[in-house]
């Protein structure tokens, strides 16, 4: 993501969204995940061997070359990142869960990303080398992003209960950089050549369709709440493209990896946009329900 304030708006603005986060949430939020740890186990499982491994059975019935390929199978492994987070927030999902999701899949990831590109690197040919993934570096980072401002949120709220009104502000100002560095930053990508990008359209719609089914299905299927089925599906939608990205430009140092990334980045939002919307939908009219009851 280009930041046009020399490097520091970017960190800056993630920080102040996930501090927001943490002054909405309570260390209660987090002791209900450990007590019932099912959703994270399912959406953990789901991000990273179900996601990756719909990439690969795509990557074969297109018939990808290589490199398209290996691309398009990393884009499938990646974990959830900050958009998600923001998304789940704002749309009054479970935002303890999304984050909890994020923060253990991209550790967990930095493990099974470099299995994926392995095997198919050992199924399609023609791709170089295992992938190297700077461990610490990325570690520190997601620490430093989302991790230590929501520690922090959440401590100044439970000290503070008063600093909780400061979240709304926050978040939204934070989140309006953010979208408008986003924005900038598409001007900005360089143009994608036209038949590769038809060649990964069709199995990126693919694979946000089978996000969407896995996310929905398999979580109620588990008899999991409404508000964690459709964390776990934006989750699944929402990819952390940049760290795709990042691992495919310094690992083969070929766009044409990039190019499935860039593509599934166009197509992931709206579905998960419109899950939330339809969670909010249905969530407010069962409250208004209720509220009618009681009255």
């Amino acid at each position: 993501m280009n930041d046009p304030m020399g490097g520091w708006l970017v960190p800056t603005t993630m920080f102040g969204l996930m501090f927001g986060m943490g002054l909405s949430l309570t260390w209660s939020d987090f002791r209900r995940i450990a007590e019932l740890p099912g959703p994270v186990i399912t959406g953990t499982l789901l991000q990273l061997v179900a996601m990756p491994a719909v990439g690969f059975a795509l990557a074969i019935v297109f018939e990808l070359p290589p490199m398209l390929a290996v691309g398009f199978v990393i884009c499938a492994a990646c974990p959830g990142g900050l958009g998600s987070n923001l998304f789940v927030h704002f749309g009054r999902a479970s935002t303890a869960l999304s984050i909890s999701l994020t923060a253990t899949a991209t550790m967990v990831t930095l493990f099974t990303l470099p299995l994926w590109i392995r095997a198919v690197q050992d199924h399609f040919g023609g791709a170089a080398g295992a992938a190297e993934i700077p461990l610490f570096d990325t570690a520190i980072e997601l620490g430093g992003l989302t991790v230590l401002p929501v520690l922090l949120g959440m401590t100044l709220r439970s000290y503070r209960p008063g600093a909780g009104r400061f979240e709304r502000p926050l978040t939204s100002i934070s989140a309006v950089v953010l979208l408008t560095d986003l924005l900038v930053d598409n001007f900005d990508r360089p143009e994608v050549p036209t038949e590769l990008f038809l060649a990964s359209l069709a199995p990126s719609i693919g694979l946000v369709l089978a996000a969407l089914l896995l996310g929905l299905l398999i979580p109620r299927l588990l008899r999991q709440s409404a508000s964690d089925t459709v964390t776990i599906a934006v989750e699944l939608c929402l990819k952390n493209a940049l760290l795709g990205v990042v691992v495919a430009t310094t690992s083969f140092g070929e766009i044409e990896t990039t190019i499935p990334l860039i593509v599934y980045s166009t197509l992931m939002t709206p579905p998960a946009l419109l899950c939330l919307v339809v969670y909010r939908i249905r969530a407010n009219r069962q409250q208004r329900s209720a509220d009618e009851t009681a009255t």
